[in-house]
């Protein structure tokens, strides 16, 4: 059986470093030596997510680093003991200058991204499941995934944004989510100069107080001292309508949509009823004869 193995290595030294039946044997422990590597370096990551030792984002990050290093070594090792590709290899290596400034000409890109993931897991501007919104490319949801290349949003219509990681870096970027989910939006409404400003803000207040998603931030101090738990101002007095604004906080994103939407709906319909109108441009026109 021996001498049969060591005939066949003889015959393919030519293709093989230490022939076929070598290769084949190295190929396999290499091959299982990988695995093992591979699913101990997921575990580790995974026990240390766990014990919130490490962040998930990072060791997404690193996880998806580690295995394309590790898949390079073992593939290089691989190809080395094949003596075509092997000498190919070197031949490049050792080749003209001008074709590896090429390469890393057409690679420049490619390379800044994993440089900008990096930045991006190592100085976490965000984490995975926390809402930001890049106002240079129009572009506002969730993080769900930061791969080397690219990171993966999905916006509230469920739809996957894809933005290379260097153009993230690059960009002014908003997290709602990164202290405090809290979100204070401003319902603005305008009325006619000839509605009452006083029932307004009554209705207005009313109706935002009654509303289960609505929180109060005020301290201990402000509620000892009758600080108003929602506080209607005029904002601005237009040409055609007398602006009224509030301040009203809800606990998430999700609690702020459907909070602005409600409130939308109920104090146009309780305006209705108090004969309080929502003003819309008009001209008076004067004709002299």
């Amino acid at each position: 059986m021996m001498t049969w193995i060591n005939d066949i290595n003889k015959m393919t030294e030519v293709w093989f470093t230490q022939g076929l039946v070598t290769f084949i044997i190295s190929t396999l422990i290499t091959l299982v030596l990988m695995s093992i590597i591979i699913k101990l370096k997921n575990k580790y990551f995974k026990r240390q997510t766990l014990n919130n030792k490490i962040d998930p984002t990072m060791a997404k990050f690193l996880t998806r680093l580690i295995s394309t290093l590790i898949y390079s070594f073992f593939i290089f090792v691989i190809i080395s003991q094949i003596k075509p590709l092997s000498q190919i290899s070197v031949s490049l290596l050792a080749g003209s200058g001008v074709a590896v400034l090429v390469i890393g000409f057409a690679a420049q890109e490619a390379f800044s991204n994993i440089i900008a993931g990096i930045f991006l897991s190592l100085f976490r501007p965000f984490s995975v499941d926390e809402l930001i919104n890049i106002p240079s490319i129009n572009v506002m949801g969730r993080i769900e995934d930061i791969t080397l290349r690219h990171t993966v949003i999905r916006t509230f219509e469920n739809n996957r944004v894809i933005v290379p990681n260097n153009v993230i870096n690059s960009s002014v970027i908003e997290n709602r989510d990164i202290i405090d989910n809290k979100i204070c939006n401003f319902f603005i409404v305008g009325i006619s100069y000839d509605s009452d400003i006083d029932v307004a803000k009554g209705i207005m207040i009313e109706e935002a107080i009654k509303h289960p998603l609505l929180i109060d931030t005020r301290s201990e101090t402000d509620k000892e001292n009758n600080v108003p738990h929602v506080n209607v101002v005029v904002a601005n007095l237009n040409t055609s309508s007398v602006d009224l604004r509030m301040a009203i906080w809800s606990k998430n994103a999700a609690d702020s949509f459907k909070l602005m939407a409600d409130l939308r709906e109920s104090i146009k319909k309780e305006f209705d009823k108090h004969k309080i109108e929502i003003a819309f441009p008009h001209q008076t026109v004067i004709i002299k004869k």
